[in-house]
């Protein structure tokens, strides 16, 4: 019981983030059970929007280097798109 208390404590409390570079442990900045590991080397700017909260907690905690920059193609169309929605309204 005490296992199971402890592995609930630091699934609410960290992410565990897969980067280029290792597993890096990011505190929560939310105590919730999503995103307890998360696999961040294929990401790009639609996987940010989907995990806003891990977006969150790794700049509040100064681990600024695990957030890749979005590739400028995917960002030029990503507002591209927001523009022509907001264009045809």
């Amino acid at each position: 019981m005490l296992t199971g208390a402890a592995i609930l404590y630091v699934g609410m409390n960290f992410h565990f983030v897969r980067g280029a570079d290792g597993v890096f442990l990011v505190p929560k900045t939310e105590r919730t059970l999503s995103d307890v590991y998360v696999d961040i080397r294929d990401f790009r700017l639609d996987h940010w929007k989907a995990h806003k909260p891990l977006a969150e907690a790794i700049m509040a905690s100064n681990q600024k280097h695990l957030a890749k920059e979005t590739p400028p193609l995917v960002f030029r169309e990503t507002v591209a798109e927001a523009f022509s929605g907001l264009l045809n309204r």
